[in-house]
């Protein structure tokens, strides 16, 4: 049985994009619009795997990973965030992500919630290529 992912973004064409790339490599693919749509997608399907957007209307995908991240039933889904984000801000946001060093982890914790372990299982910038996506989405599922 393939294994089962969540898209979550707002463009469609992005959407169709992924799809392809993951159906021409055995996978299954459902999506979302929006975080709000894409956490009760979570719910309901139990993805093996989410690709998630951080630029959304109603509910970004930041928003979105933290509360996947603090519920207790969604907690273990890998997520590889997809993204055009740096191409807006001029962040290096994989960097961001991965190299943020956790100054007083007990303080930061108790504010945030998070953990220095709250990061995404994966990175992929856009535009996609679809080698790396891919890449990226067998190391998230351990495959």
């Amino acid at each position: 049985m393939s294994k089962k992912i969540l898209i979550v973004d707002d463009e469609r064409d992005v959407i169709s994009f992924l799809s392809a790339i993951l159906e021409e490599n055995g996978y299954t693919s459902i999506s979302a619009k929006d975080g709000m749509e894409g956490l009760e997608l979570l719910r309901k399907e139990s993805p093996d795997l989410v690709l998630l957007d951080l630029m959304m209307p109603k509910k970004s995908g930041i928003t979105m990973f933290q509360e996947l991240r603090k519920d207790p039933e969604m907690s273990n889904t890998p997520v590889v965030v997809v993204t055009g984000v740096s191409e807006v801000t001029g962040v290096d946001f994989r960097n961001f992500m991965y190299k943020q060093p956790v100054r007083d982890e007990k303080k930061f914790v108790e504010t945030t919630g998070l953990t220095q372990y709250t990061v995404p299982d994966g990175y992929v910038e856009k535009p996609i290529d679809p080698d790396e996506l891919i890449k990226v989405v067998k190391h998230a599922l351990k495959e």
